[in-house]
């Protein structure tokens, strides 16, 4: 795992569940979320690594994979590179107006 916490300021861990291959982060109570609203958000060193060992047992014991830090915007809470932005809103196949209906 390179889950090796190598940000600044406020971090928390992602990862995706094994068997449906949603994305999920690690909450206050340590357990996986769907939901980042829940997110555990910490610049605390000692609960980093607390959260680098859960990611690793957690992967070992098959239960996520890929679990890693992502550097959080201390103003908005938000994952700060696009990529955990759109991890955090997800895709959606809610395709409305976008696609041109055809006879």
């Amino acid at each position: 795992m390179s889950a090796k916490h190598k940000g600044k300021g406020p971090q928390s861990m992602t990862a995706n569940e094994l068997r449906e291959g949603f994305s999920v982060w690690l909450t206050k109570d340590l357990t996986w979320s769907r939901d980042y609203s829940e997110a555990l958000l910490t610049e605390d060193a000692e609960l980093i690594e607390k959260m680098r060992a859960i990611g690793e047992r957690d992967m070992e014991a098959n239960e996520v994979v890929a679990a890693y830090f992502i550097d959080i915007d201390p103003e908005t809470k938000q994952p700060s590179r696009y990529r955990e932005r759109f991890r955090v809103t997800g895709p959606t196949d809610d395709l409305g107006d976008h696609i041109e209906k055809r006879d």
